[in-house]
């Protein structure tokens, strides 16, 4: 079943290890958004591209540990519909 996998904490700490938080797309055609948000409800990530996601960056600036939240809708090879939204911390 076609479904969007996003990890629940990141380390943009460029070890090469879970720097990126970005979504994991199985049984997908195309990714409509991928956001993430700040707990003041800003926006501080969007991308349409598959692979593509958030490296902890805003404006240049290194955001400190703390929780984001993100949303994520996908079109299935089906062409159904697939939303998901939920939480992750950033660690450094």
């Amino acid at each position: 079943e076609a479904d969007i996998y996003v990890p629940n904490a990141f380390t943009p700490n460029n070890d090469g290890l879970n720097d990126v938080l970005r979504p994991v797309l199985v049984g997908i055609r195309e990714l409509k958004h991928f956001a993430v948000y700040n707990r003041y409800g800003q926006q501080v990530f969007i991308t349409t591209l598959q692979g593509k996601g958030w490296n902890g960056m805003v404006q240049g600036e290194m955001q400190n540990t703390g929780a984001f939240a993100w949303v994520a809708e996908a079109i299935d090879y089906k062409g159904n519909v697939v939303k998901k939204k939920g939480m992750a911390i950033l660690i450094k």
